[in-house]
This record gives structure tokens, sequence and C-alpha cells, in this order.
């Protein structure tokens, strides 16, 4: 199934056009997500994903994340991260997001970064923090804030690196993402080279409540790319 592209700009966007249209399979853990009618060398043109979706709604997500090889980008950028909202799902139709985790845009190298898109606003704040080398691993924590309802904040490696960030209308609206994510950068066919590892996803299912296993059962997946399910994550790569 080919989804239409818009016309891509600087910032991430969440995964509003793959949660549409990217197929959405369950895989068992441990196995390959199996490939489609697209072949295997060939990117989606624009924005693709390679990871999973909670199939419920919840008010935070977490991850260690790993580097596991140094990117490779071409064209756009590559990125790998948890988060919740996206182009569209916030109040109205509005656009509303915010994410963390590592990318790697054209020219530049693997950073930490945390993303958030409020609506009304022109576009999206991104924040870039410090590098990140092959084989670090980093816990990303997005997480709406128990003292006030539709406000979240970034934790990573245990330390809060945002302010408490305003999503108006998001209190338990949004189903959280884990995914790596390949742009073209607009040179369609380009599938940038990424190795990334999530392990311990969970998220909170409760307001306030205690974290509980990210339930795998529905995948986002570029055929482009590997994506390898375990038990509490999964390995997303090039091939």
């Amino acid at each position: 199934m080919e989804c239409p592209v818009t016309s891509a700009s600087r910032i991430f966007t969440l995964a509003a056009l793959a949660l549409a249209c990217a197929a959405v399979l369950p895989v068992a853990a441990g196995a390959s997500a199996p490939k489609s009618a697209h072949t295997a060398k060939t990117c989606w043109s624009g924005y693709s994903y390679n990871g999973v979706q909670s199939p419920s709604r919840a008010y935070g997500v977490s991850a260690n994340l790993t580097l596991s090889a140094r990117s490779l980008v071409g064209n756009g950028h590559v990125a790998a991260w948890v988060g919740v909202g996206g182009a569209g799902l916030g109040p109205g139709g509005a656009d509303e997001w915010l994410q963390a985790g590592i990318a790697h845009d054209e020219g530049g190298t693997d950073v930490l970064y945390y993303e958030y898109k409020q609506p009304g606003a022109a576009a999206a704040t991104y924040v870039r923090l410090s590098a990140v080398a092959p084989g670090d691993t980093h816990s990303i924590v997005v997480y709406e804030r128990a003292a006030q309802r539709d406000s979240w904040r970034v934790m990573i490696d245990g330390v809060k690196v945002s302010d408490a960030i305003d999503l108006p209308g998001s209190h338990g609206r949004f189903q959280p993402v884990a995914t790596a994510e390949n742009w073209d950068g607009g040179v369609a066919g380009s599938c940038n080279q990424y190795d990334f590892d999530f392990s311990n996803l969970a998220v909170r299912a409760q307001f306030g409540g205690a974290w509980q296993a990210f339930d795998l059962s529905r995948v986002l997946r570029d055929p482009a790319y590997r994506l390898t399910l375990r038990a509490s994550g999964f390995d997303a790569s090039s091939r």
C-alpha cells in the first residue's frame, strides 16, 4: 500500500502517516517482520518507520535505546525515538507531539534530542543534546506529569532534560510509539543506514501509575529495513 507523501520539513514528524498507512501486523517475539510486496532494497518515499505502536492509550513511554552502530546519512535524516502524539492527532486535528531519542542529520552526527509540537505553533521545537557514540545506551522516558494533566516532560538517564511541556488536550489521548525513522530528504528511495536497539520498553497505563511492559503486537515497518522483536524490545537496522 503506497501512502501519499507531503513535502518534508526539517522537523521530525511523529508517525501519523505511518499509523494510517504502514502495514501494522502482529509478529511473534524473536522473529523478523515478514517482507511485503515492496522490495527489500527500496525505501518508501518521504518518511518511513520501523517499530511498534501501543494498541492502547497511555500516559508515558520509556525504553533503553542503544546506538548499535554509527548512522550513515546521505540524504535527510534517521532517528530512533519514543513518543506520543503526531501530525493531526491533537485537539481538533491539530499537530501535537512529543518525542525523544537519538537522531542523525545529513552532514551531522548521532545526538540525543527531544522535540515537541504544540497546537498553533508555527513549527516544532527541536532540542539537540549531547553526542552519542556507537555502543552507548541511554534511558529515554517521555511521561505526563502526575502533578498536572496535559503537562509532559522528557527524562534521559534519570535526569529531567526538559521543562514541563504543555500539550493541551493530550490527557488520555495518545497511543505511544517506539520506532526507528528514515527520511529520504526529498530524494526518493534513499535508504539511510541505521542500527538501533530498543530494550526494556514500557508504558505507563494509568495516570501517575506504575510502568508495565509495552505490548509489541502492533508493528510499523519499512521492508527495506530489518525489524526483529524480542520479549521486551526490538532491533531496527539496515539490511
